[in-house]
């Protein structure tokens, strides 16, 4: 049997990778992991030549055009375009080729930025517009879950989206500008210990966030794809909630930093203040599943960006 996984060399594609090396019995399986320099996903051409040439029993599609809080703010357009073409392309071919079920990855960004009620389900991705930071990511998966959905419907497929809170852990973005906030965080306390200087915290540090260690989410790929077979199409996988000043405070302390060197630049945008999201279906799926605690996550992955410091994404 093969999967190909596209995004194969991102942080939760990396994750995979090792996940798979290290399980021996998975061998039934044959696992492709694809990266941009192989296809390009914006091309319904070349998508079809991977369906064609590759002819996966399986799919988990990872691939995006992904970033932190401010690159959604400067490339809206963009990150919209780039994702509903790889998205729409990725599916139809899927189909096409008789791929019978398949993992979608969604963000919490999908979520509504005024809902309802909190925290919030599976159930309410559509209830209004996401927020005004993210939406042309968020729209973008939107759209992913609607096809997903639709084509289960007409075609009978299993097309499964998992909406995992923010993801962080190794082989992580660690770039200044386009990160994601605990990668961003982890990357300016080791510059500010090396340069001896203040750590400058954007924002307020109110806003609430739900993090799942890169590994965590990856081994629930692999349960989700190969064991559940129940009706739900649409999963959370999420976590404790903390505010972005305690977060930055854990970072300190693990990265050995003084915390009264840090100051707030208020100027800069605080985002989406809480998305918090309801995990209880994945719990009542895998009632015994255990996340990473968020301390020893981040004890991981700031070892793992100071190790590799030299040849990881920055």
């Amino acid at each position: 049997m093969i999967t190909v996984v596209t995004g194969g060399t991102g942080m939760v594609g990396k994750c995979l990778q090792e996940i798979i090396g290290n399980n021996k019995k998975d061998s039934e399986n044959n696992f492709i992991f694809l990266s941009s320099s192989d296809y390009d996903l914006t091309n319904i051409t070349q998508v079809e030549d991977l369906f064609k040439t590759l002819k996966p029993n399986y799919i988990i599609h990872l691939a995006a055009n992904v970033g932190g809080l401010y690159k959604n703010l400067r490339q809206k357009t963009q990150m919209f375009k780039d994702n509903v073409r790889m998205n729409e392309n990725i599916l139809e071919m899927a189909n096409k080729y008789n791929v019978q079920k398949g993992i979608f990855c969604l963000s919490s960004c999908v979520f509504p930025h005024n809902p309802s009620e909190y925290p919030m389900t599976e159930k309410m991705i559509h209830e209004s517009e996401p927020h005004p930071s993210n939406e042309g990511y968020g729209y973008s998966k939107r759209m992913m879950e609607m096809q997903c959905r639709n084509y289960n419907e007409q075609f009978g497929r299993e097309y499964m989206c998992l909406i995992p809170v923010n993801l962080y852990g190794p082989y992580d973005n660690f770039n200044l500008e386009d990160s994601h906030v605990i990668p961003g965080l982890i990357h300016k306390f080791y510059n500010s210990k090396q340069n001896n200087t203040k750590f400058q915290m954007y924002g307020s540090g109110k806003p609430l966030r739900q993090f799942v260690f890169s590994y965590d989410f990856s081994e629930l790929i692999l349960k989700i794809l190969f064991e559940y077979t129940g009706k739900e199409r649409s999963i959370i996988c999420c976590n404790d909630e903390i505010s972005i000043i305690e977060l930055t405070k854990l970072i300190s302390k693990l990265s050995d930093y003084d915390t009264n060197n840090i100051t707030c630049d208020l100027t800069k945008s605080d985002g989406c203040m809480r998305k918090t999201v309801d995990g209880s279906l994945l719990k009542k799926i895998y009632p015994e599943y255990k996340f990473t605690p968020l301390t020893i996550g981040i004890e991981k992955t700031i070892e793992w960006f100071e190790n590799n410091y030299d040849k990881c994404r920055r």
